[in-house]
């Protein structure tokens, strides 16, 4: 999968400005999550969004952060993401009636689900890396910890030896060959590694560790692999809001579909230079015209929903 773009990157800053493109920084491909709106003290902190304001076109894509390891773009958006909620209260009945203990909000639950599409086992192959990374990275540190402890086993025995003095005499005559200490620093685990997975989707960061991975493969489907995958969130960052034309406030009134009813979360949309252009590299056949098999001619339009979830938002 290709990385994304990410005007984020110092150089790739520094490149934008000096080709004449600083307008194209920090215009949507950027994984900083958005800042959350503070309560207003008159309702939850969605009062503090305001309506009616300029919405821009693009596209997102789910985007994975995994140690030692690019960003990953997934090739589609899922078809499916359910985030489960749950508090821990526990109930006992006694003589005197019942007693309740709330434990807080348990670990928040993501089941992500949906296919591959054209990417095939191929796709499933990248997904089936981000969900063991810790596995595969912690090969270099397991490497590097092993021959960290042969080398003090070897020093240790010298010393048995009373062969020490060539190892002490050796450092005075050449003190930048002296062996160094090892470090008293948290080594890695694989836990530290797997425990610390990002999700950047929609203006949200998710951190976390996968639970389980499954994938589906079928006589009826073929060529086609369906995949579950459950993600553990930790912590979340950020704030999701509206993202169609016709989403409508939520703290102005009950639903109104009237001109003058509930107002729009957007007001009109601006044209985004940088997705422009970046579409425009990915799909140059995009809002040309064509003419079919039959003669009639017609433009190459975008279709919301055509692959996955939410693909398009403003």
């Amino acid at each position: 999968m290709p990385f994304p773009f990410s005007p984020t990157d110092a150089f790739e800053a520094g490149a934008l400005l000096g080709t004449g493109k600083a307008q194209e920084i920090g215009t949507g491909f950027g994984f900083a999550a958005d800042v959350p709106p503070t309560p207003s003290g008159l309702g939850s902190r969605q009062s503090r969004v305001l309506n009616n304001r300029v919405g821009i076109s693009r596209r997102k894509l789910m985007r994975w952060m995994v140690p030692e390891q690019p960003i990953v773009q997934m090739y589609m958006n899922p078809q499916q993401v359910v985030s489960q909620y749950r508090k821990q209260i526990s109930e006992t009945r006694t003589k005197g009636g019942y007693v309740l203990q709330y434990w807080g909000e348990e670990i928040t639950g993501l089941n992500i689900n949906g296919t591959t599409g054209s990417s095939g086992i191929e796709g499933i192959n990248v997904l089936y890396d981000i969900y063991r990374n810790e596995q595969l990275m912690f090969d270099p540190y397991a490497l590097f910890l092993q021959a960290e402890q042969e080398k003090a086993e070897d020093e240790d025995f010298t010393d048995f030896l009373g062969l020490g003095f060539i190892n002490d005499a050796n450092s005075i005559l050449n003190p930048s060959s002296q062996s160094s200490k090892p470090s008293t620093r948290n080594k890695p685990t694989l836990a530290s590694i797997a425990f610390t997975v990002e999700l950047y989707w929609s203006g949200e960061v998710y951190r976390g560790y996968f639970k389980d991975f499954t994938v589906t493969e079928s006589a009826q489907n073929i060529g086609l692999f369906d995949y579950v995958m459950s993600f553990r969130v930790t912590q979340k960052r950020g704030f999701r809001t509206n993202f169609f034309p016709w989403h409508r406030s939520a703290t102005d009134g009950p639903s109104d579909s009237r001109m003058d009813g509930t107002p729009h979360s957007f007001r009109t949309t601006a044209i985004n230079q940088a997705t422009a252009s970046r579409n425009a590299i990915d799909q140059p056949s995009l809002g040309r015209s064509f003419v079919d098999a039959r003669g009639q001619s017609g433009r190459r339009t975008k279709r919301i929903g055509q692959s996955g979830l939410d693909p398009f938002e403003v």
